[in-house]
């Protein structure tokens, strides 16, 4: 056999084997470029999806947290009681009871500024006077401030009330509610619980008040 025979027979057996290859040995090396390329590109994307469902985390989240502290603003926002009379007269959160309820010769003195008879609560007594104390609706005289009043009825030793003491409860903080005998030899003042002792303090010169209840002063100077 000649050389040349020889060659051309050798790559005959060459063709062969090729044909005989597997296909996925016999793609084009571009089209395999174009697949790992694809595939770099999936594995490069995955970070970013995970940073954007990061992102997507951090935003519901900080949501979340701006709802809950309007809610606990909310929450912490003082209700307004300047027109409730029991956190001046406390015994107004309880029924009423029998030593709270007014003479019936006194009664009449509660039609003037539409007292209920059943809110009236004891305060005190000096000598001679006993102390109730109610809550009154509206005006209390046409012309007056609109708002809902404190009123003390001084009840003497007759049974009667010849007078009432009333102030609007949006302004008693800043004196309370005094109501004396004309002599002045006899007094209650009724004050913010937390002003009783600053009250005391500013009648240390005059003789005879006394401390008769938490936030009742009294005066017996008789």
């Amino acid at each position: 056999m000649s050389p040349h025979e020889f060659q051309a027979d050798r790559s005959d057996a060459l063709r062969r084997q090729l044909v005989q290859l597997p296909a996925s040995l016999q793609r084009d090396p571009d089209q395999r470029n174009v697949t790992r390329t694809k595939e770099r590109i999936l594995r490069e994307s995955k970070p970013v999806n995970k940073n954007r469902h990061l992102g997507q985390r951090l935003v519901a989240g900080s949501v979340a947290g701006a709802l809950t502290c309007g809610a606990l603003a909310l929450a912490l926002t003082p209700t307004d009681r300047s027109d409730d009379a029991s956190r001046i007269i406390e015994s107004l959160t309880h029924p009423q009871q029998e030593a709270d309820k007014l003479p019936s010769t006194a009664l009449p003195s509660l039609g003037s500024v539409g007292i209920d008879p059943t809110q009236t609560r004891l305060l005190g007594h000096s000598n001679s006077i006993t102390y109730y104390g109610a809550p009154a609706p509206g005006k209390l005289t046409p012309g007056a401030p609109s708002g809902k009043a404190l009123c003390i009825i001084p009840v003497n030793a007759t049974g009667e009330s010849k007078a009432l003491g009333c102030t609007l409860l949006k302004n008693f903080e800043s004196y309370g509610l005094k109501m004396e005998t004309p002599d002045k030899t006899e007094a209650g003042w009724l004050v913010v619980p937390a002003a009783a002792k600053t009250s005391m303090e500013s009648v240390k010169n005059e003789p005879g008040w006394s401390q008769q209840a938490p936030n009742f002063l009294v005066r017996n100077d008789n």
